[in-house]
This record gives C-alpha cells, sequence and structure tokens, in this order.
C-alpha cells in the first residue's frame, strides 16, 4: 500500500483516497479518435473511387467523423490534463488534488462554490444508447468546485466513489451554492435549443425532398455531394441538440428536486 505524504497541516487527519481512472480517459479518447479516422479513410476511399457508390452516401462516410472527433478532443484533453496518478483526498478539514509533480489542498472554509448532485451516479447502467455513451465517458456524474483563491476542480464519473466528494463538500459547505449566472446559461440553452432541433429537422427534410425528387444529372454531382454533406450536418446537430436538450432537462429537474 502507498504511502501518503502530508499535503497540509490544516486538513487534519486523511479520510480516503479516490484515483482518477486517467487511463479511461486515454481509451474511450482513443477509440473515438479511431472511429473518426475510419471515417476519414472510407470518405478518402469513396472519393477515389466515384464508380462505388452514389454521392448521397459518401455523406454517411462523414458521420463517423463527426461524431467521434469531438469526443476524441475532449477525452484526450482530459487524458492529457489528468494523467495516470491523479487523485482526490478527502481529509477531516478539507480536501486534496495530487496529480503527477502537483498537489493542491483547500479546506473547508476555502470552498466558494459547489455544483453537483451526489445522487446522479447512483442510478445503474443506463439502457439508453446515448446515456449509456455518456456513463462510459464519465458524464453520468459531474461535481464542479470553485474555491476562494481562484482554483477550480471538476470530478466526474471516472472518479473512485466521486459521489463521496460531492457529499462530502456539500455537508461542510451546504451553504456553497452555484452562482446564479451559471444557472442563466441553462435556461438560454432550454429556450433556444428547441428552434435549433426544429431547423435543423426541417432543413434534413427539406433537402432529402429535394435530393429524392431529382435525379444526379439533374442536380449535378458536385452539388449532390455538398447536400449530402450539408444534410448529415443538420442530421449530427440534431441529434446532438436534442440529446443536450434531453440531458439539461435532467439535471434540472435533479437540481430541482434537491437532495433525497
Amino acid at each position: 500500500m502507498p504511502v501518503v505524504e502530508p499535503v497540509d497541516d490544516r486538513l487534519g487527519a486523511l479520510l480516503s483516497t479516490h484515483p482518477v481512472a486517467g487511463e479511461r480517459y486515454l481509451r474511450t479518447g482513443g477509440a473515438a479518435l479511431a472511429f473518426a479516422l475510419g471515417g476519414v479513410l472510407l470518405a478518402a476511399f469513396l472519393i477515389t473511387h466515384p464508380d462505388i457508390v452514389a454521392g448521397r452516401l459518401l455523406a454517411l462516410a462523414i458521420l463517423p467523423t463527426l461524431g467521434g472527433l469531438p469526443i476524441a478532443v475532449v477525452q484526450l484533453n482530459r487524458a492529457r490534463r489528468t494523467g495516470r496518478a491523479a487523485r482526490y483526498e478527502l481529509y477531516e478539514n478539507g480536501l486534496a488534488h495530487r496529480t503527477a509533480g502537483r498537489t493542491r489542498s483547500w479546506t473547508w472554509d476555502q470552498v466558494a462554490s459547489v455544483d453537483a448532485d451526489p445522487q446522479a451516479a447512483e442510478a445503474g447502467p443506463e439502457q439508453v444508447p446515448v446515456v449509456g455513451l455518456g456513463q462510459r465517458l464519465g458524464r453520468h456524474f459531474r461535481c464542479a468546485v470553485r474555491f476562494t483563491d481562484g482554483s477550480r476542480i471538476l470530478v466526474d464519473g471516472c472518479t473512485a466513489d466521486g459521489p463521496a466528494i460531492a457529499q462530502a463538500l456539500l455537508t461542510h459547505r451546504p451553504d456553497a451554492v452555484p452562482a446564479q449566472e451559471a444557472h442563466r446559461g441553462t435556461r438560454v440553452l432550454l429556450w433556444t435549443m428547441p428552434g435549433v432541433i426544429a431547423a435543423s429537422c426541417v432543413a434534413v427534410v427539406l433537402m432529402y425532398q429535394y435530393m429524392n425528387s431529382n435525379t444526379e444529372d439533374d442536380i449535378g454531382a458536385g452539388a449532390l455531394v455538398a447536400l449530402a454533406l450539408a444534410m448529415i450536418v443538420c442530421i449530427l446537430v440534431f441529434v446532438m441538440s436534442l440529446v443536450a436538450f434531453v440531458m439539461l432537462l435532467i439535471g434540472r429537474r435533479r437540481v430541482s428536486a434537491g437532495p433525497r
């Protein structure tokens, strides 16, 4: 068992340690990157062999790239920032965050804001594919903490027993509510996202009708590929906006319900 070096005399006795699964970020980010690169290679193959498939299907080859690349960027950036030896430590009078070559610590009095729902991670594996993907990526639980010295930490589902950290923070600092501005952006998104969803859906329907009511010779090969790419982008916007809208609604419902 590794010996834990003292962090700060103010923190008191060590209560628990919570390793961060940095390799999980790397694994999921690498898989998403491979998925995105597969889409690029498939698209390149179809472009160099236009006689194999119609231009409409070329856009489908871009879909893995559009879906996998953002996930790869986020997860690999987390892996870079977290490293392989990161962990949180709970003490009697505060907490600490250790990474390779760096240790930060704070007392409970230094906690300025806590935005978390400890019950969010208690549910079992979600059967809904999109939400299940969020669980694999560690997005099913989130605890954002801001301290009086300006430091911030973000504990997510890749942290061992992350809800225990959130519960400790809320127990010692029940008055550390999120800034009102943090919820203002959520309200704006909840009002604007339905419009984005509707607009992208209408655009997909109109482009699909146009492409299927005209032959490839009438539209032209270049225009057909451009329309197909535009349609797939609109589909991606529709799916991502719909998922984000649902997740925001779920999160707002949890906040409104409060601790159980």
